[in-house]
């Protein structure tokens, strides 16, 4: 489609990311409203029909862990545990082809998971049924493979603007993190889509700040402190993103089987939460790091001893990454964003605490250093130092800390960089199963035609009637047939070609008058990126391919499946 409208194709394209934009906004809006739904089912009727005390508490993750790992072995095994990375991996090696049923499993399953009291965000899956209305869009339209990638982009940055009204900080995430590029011809679509995602929600969910700190405040004179703190934190993104894969290694390897196991995740999650009830560790946990600023900003005004307080800070933050990584690991849906959010507040404010105690300037201001290990935390384990630092900025609506945050993850985003070499919290499992997100384009190069191509070619002649070809089409389940005259192929028919035919004029018109003429072909001997370019360049869906030297001679057929299929062989090996 938009081939055809050469230099309009950027503004249709906009159009297109404005319309994602909106779906991306309404799907934050709808999956929140499900979770809480679920939310209030879980710990309202289940709750008081389950049997004992309070310890109760801890079935309500395990019944839904046992749920979502129905809908994951029924429905899309690819939703299960933090979905960026099988994101990542569409849109890098598989031209951001993702399948329609994929949204829908993947909007139950993390409500379940989220309202039942696993620990996981709300972030990825809002943003991941945004991707997956984007790449459904773009292939609906036969979009080349790049258009396709950029509105899959637009409805994840849609997604993810609207849970956390970040617009800006969302849009560079997509492009930082998950296009791992920056081009600005890529940015106005993606920058559109995010900022209607974040107005869309914002008109049904309001405007607050994802976060409401005290004021937060840092001297000059604390700004090397910043630097402290992103070292440390360097380390603390290591050890996150160490132990969320741990994890998922971990319950891949255990002998039971994988619709139980979100059941096991959720019990760990469950018994972590009733030990922390009521500050955040069951759920998304925003209400939790609220309330951490809240311990926080009266710690030490009456000269109280402050360890207590900086060993519960510190119990939090692992009762927050062992709950997270078990509901994850165990193929619990949701996202790791919220998770590592609190992670890194409980443990930027027990910094906090620590610096408040060691140099009286920085005294009373650890709700600020909570906001930036948070920040730090997220930067370096998931490769985002950009996004964190104008995210943190958004969720708070405070500009003030922009020095800090830009300190504090630059130096948390380079210590982790060399640690993971590399990898992030994101691409660790990737890698760990020999997925490389730049061996796609590689990859299809590796191969040739000749060995992907469907050698035994089920072809109709010239003077056959496109009723013939219609029940050829219905019989093979072929939508379309190259024409062979006399051992010469002369053209092809399409499916489309065969329905633009009035019903009462397909026994008189003939394949002969309705084939295309000027066929596009391919050679055995070019590889299958060069056949995938041509196919999305050209909005068709197989090419006839012909020898060489005798462009008649008909020697196979190539289709996009042909091109996938090759791909994920190629890949396998």
């Amino acid at each position: 489609m938009i081939r055809h409208l050469g230099e309009n194709r950027w503004l249709v394209l906009d159009t297109l990311a404005i319309v994602t934009g909106l779906v991306g906004g309404l799907v934050a809006v709808i999956f929140r409203r499900l979770a809480e739904s679920v939310g209030h089912l879980f710990f309202g009727p289940v709750l008081s029909a389950l049997p004992g005390g309070d310890a109760r508490l801890v079935l309500l993750p395990v019944l839904g862990g046992l749920l979502v790992g129905f809908v994951i072995l029924r429905f899309a095994p690819e939703v299960g545990g933090e979905g960026i990375p099988a994101l990542m991996e569409a849109l890098h090696n598989k031209g951001g082809r993702i399948r329609a049923r994929t949204g829908l499993a993947l909007l139950l399953a993390s409500a379940v998971t989220i309202g039942s009291g696993g620990s996981a965000g709300r972030d990825s899956p809002i943003a991941q049924i945004g991707s997956s209305f984007g790449s459904l869009l773009g292939q609906r339209l036969r979009l080349t493979v790049a258009d396709v990638q950029i509105l899959a982009i637009s409805g994840f940055v849609a997604g993810l603007a609207g849970t956390f009204n970040a617009p800006l900080g969302s849009a560079i995430f997509g492009m930082e993190v998950i296009m791992r590029r920056f081009r600005m011809v890529d940015a106005v679509p993606i920058l559109l889509s995010a900022v209607i995602g974040a107005a869309t929600a914002s008109s049904f969910l309001g405007t607050n700040p994802a976060f409401t700190p005290p004021e937060t405040d840092l001297a000059l004179a604390e700004l090397w402190l910043c630097f402290v703190l992103g070292l440390v934190f360097g380390g603390f993104s290591l050890l996150w993103a160490g132990l969320v894969s741990g994890f998922e290694r971990l319950f891949e390897q255990l002998p039971l089987k994988e619709g139980l196991k979100p059941g096991l995740g959720g019990l760990v999650a469950g018994a972590a939460g009733l030990y922390f009830f009521g500050y955040g560790i069951m759920g998304v946990g925003y209400d939790g790091v609220d309330r951490i600023f809240g311990l926080v900003s009266v710690s030490g005004a009456d000269g109280a001893d402050l360890r207590p307080l900086l060993l519960f800070l510190i119990a939090l933050a692992a009762a927050k990454a062992l709950a997270t990584a078990s509901t994850l690991g165990s193929g619990g849906a949701g996202g790791s964003i919220g998770p590592t959010l609190y992670v890194g507040s409980a443990l930027g404010a027990a910094m906090g605490l620590i610096f408040g105690d060691l140099f009286p300037a920085a005294g009373g201001h650890a709700p600020t250093y909570a906001l930036l290990g948070a920040g730090a935390l997220l930067a370096g384990s998931a490769g985002a130092p950009l996004t964190c630092v104008v995210m943190i900025s958004e969720m708070t609506a405070d500009y003030s800390l922009l020095p800090s945050l830009m300190i504090a993850c630059a130096t948390s985003y380079g210590i982790a960089t060399i640690g993971l070499k590399g990898s992030t919290i994101y691409t660790l499992n990737l890698l760990r199963r020999g997925v490389s997100l730049e061996a796609g384009e590689a990859v299809l190069e590796r191969v040739l035609v000749r060995d992907a191509m469907v050698r035994d070619v089920v072809a109709v002649a010239p003077e056959m009637t496109i009723r013939m070809v219609r029940d050829r089409i219905v019989e093979e389940n072929i939508r379309g047939f190259p024409v062979v005259d006399d051992g010469e192929l002369v053209g092809i028919v399409t499916f489309d070609d065969v329905r633009k035919v009035p019903e009462e004029m397909q026994d008189e018109i003939t394949v002969e008058d309705q084939a295309v003429k000027d066929v596009i072909v391919a050679y055995p001997d070019e590889n299958m990126k060069q056949v995938m370019d041509r196919l999305y360049k050209n909005n068709i869906g197989r090419l006839p391919v012909v020898d060489r030297e005798n462009p008649k001679k008909l020697l196979g057929i190539v289709t996009r499946t042909d091109a996938i299929s090759a791909y994920e062989r190629a890949a396998a090996r």
